[in-house]
């Protein structure tokens, strides 16, 4: 795509922290100073990748969460992707932070985890089996 960043990083049209890279993904560190897994092609959203790009950024992101724990001594770990403008996401090419976290960090990564109504929660749970059946 022409004017996402993340192509014209892999093209190498613009100069990036490259950590590691492979034939199908890249990790950069981000401007925030933590890595991004990104595949090299342009997938917009979660909902494109195919499993076996999927399963590669799962596979660094484990490789590359106990790196970061090593090399910055951090006491915990999100792995943080959104999709879509309601869940946040700014750059719509798939991409997965490996944020470092410590104790009193002043980040915020919190929802509300009030319990949903048991005939709500059996309403998904049934069209999620029949999504998985059909």
């Amino acid at each position: 795509m022409d004017n996402c960043i993340f192509c014209k990083i892999i093209k190498g049209e613009v100069s990036d922290l490259i950590i590691n890279e492979t034939d199908d993904i890249i990790t950069i560190l981000s401007l925030e100073g933590h890595p991004l897994i990104i595949p090299k092609q342009h997938i917009e959203n979660i909902y494109g990748l195919e499993p076996d790009i999927a399963s590669q950024i799962m596979r660094e992101a484990v490789t590359m969460a106990k790196a970061v724990r090593e090399t910055t001594g951090c006491t915990g770990l999100n792995l943080i992707q959104s999709n879509g403008h309601d869940a946040g996401q700014e750059v719509f090419h798939f991409h997965l932070h490996v944020r470092p976290r410590w104790k009193n960090d002043g980040i915020e990564a919190t929802w509300n985890t009030a319990e949903l109504d048991r005939k709500k929660r059996q309403v998904l749970s049934d069209k999620l089996l029949e999504y998985f059946e059909s």
